[in-house]
């Protein structure tokens, strides 16, 4: 009987401690293999972390061998040798395609500019030649209605108005018609005058720049009248010198004519100066005194100018 209760009691407190520490491996087991789960986990996220890394790494050291590669090329363009102005210099073929293209486009550029002023020149000539028609074919008319149109004197008007009064009505009318034609003709010819002589004063100032000082034009344009006057030229003559052309070529007559004059006071001046011995090369054909003079009256016509003038008067 007393074996009895001690197997009972020993069952029943064995048995629950027996089916705790039964469950005690299983559980410690689960925890395992969470742990190992959760380290794995953690291995394989470092392990990608690793490789993402590395990854980056390498796509920037291939991004880095670009960078060079292209660096290398850049440095590496081609020159060549070019004159620009006349010095020597290098440039690139980009740069040779970009300046021919200019060249080109400068080149059609100034082709158009020229084929405009050979159109201009043209339109130019054309209406100069029209109007110098107009212009004569109003001198005709002026010239062919002042014939027609010949006063007549009282005697005839009071001899007419005695004889037939309605004939003399019509006369006078037609006397009044034309001498308001010839008014317009008048009136248009000096018209086309002034716009001639503001064209030919533009053209002057061109050939004598010194003219543009208004005290210089008016203290040689007097001079030149005076000198045109004692040459048999007359007051009408000279109003209606207007050309351009001729009076440039009268003031460098004056001018000439008034240098000569004074050509005395200069040799006398040269002749009293030192002369100068050149040596060298001995005198040819071109260096003659007939060329030389023949070369400084050249220039001085081409300039007019007083400089010239005095050279011309100097060589010898």
């Amino acid at each position: 009987m007393s074996g009895t209760p001690q197997e009972s009691s020993f069952s029943q407190a064995d048995a629950v401690n027996l089916l705790l520490n039964a469950q005690a491996p299983e559980q410690a087991s689960e925890d395992v293999q969470e742990q190992t789960a959760e380290t794995t986990e953690v291995e394989a996220s470092e392990t990608e972390e690793v490789e993402v890394e590395a990854a980056d790494n390498s796509q920037a050291e291939m991004e880095a061998e670009e960078v060079e590669e292209s660096s290398e090329e850049v440095e590496t363009i081609d020159t060549y040798a070019v004159k620009i102005d006349g010095e020597d210099g290098e440039a690139t073929i980009d740069e040779l395609i970009k300046n021919y293209q200019l060249e080109k486009t400068a080149q059609k550029r100034l082709q158009e500019v020229s084929e405009q002023r050979k159109a201009v020149d043209a339109e130019k000539a054309s209406t100069e030649q029209a109007r110098q028609q107009y212009e004569q074919a109003l001198n005709v008319l002026a010239s062919q209605m002042e014939q027609a149109n010949q006063p007549k004197d009282q005697a005839y008007w009071d001899e007419l108005f005695e004889s037939d009064p309605l004939e003399y009505v019509r006369q006078r009318d037609q006397e009044r018609d034309a001498q308001t034609k010839a008014q317009a003709v008048q009136a248009e010819q000096l018209r086309l005058r002034q716009v001639k002589v503001a064209e030919e004063q533009k053209k002057l100032l061109e050939l004598v720049p010194e003219w543009k000082d208004p005290e210089v034009e008016a203290r040689e344009k007097a001079a030149i009248v005076t000198y045109a006057q004692s040459k048999g030229f007359t007051s009408q003559e000279l109003g209606n010198a207007i050309d351009s052309r001729y009076v440039d070529l009268m003031r460098k007559a004056y001018l000439y004519d008034n240098l000569q004059s004074q050509r005395p006071i200069a040799a006398k001046k040269v002749k009293t100066a030192p002369k100068m011995v050149k040596s060298g090369q001995p005198k040819t054909k071109g260096d003659s005194a007939t060329e030389r003079k023949r070369k400084a009256f050249d220039k001085l016509r081409k300039t007019g100018t007083k400089e010239d003038a005095v050279q011309f008067m100097l060589t010898r």
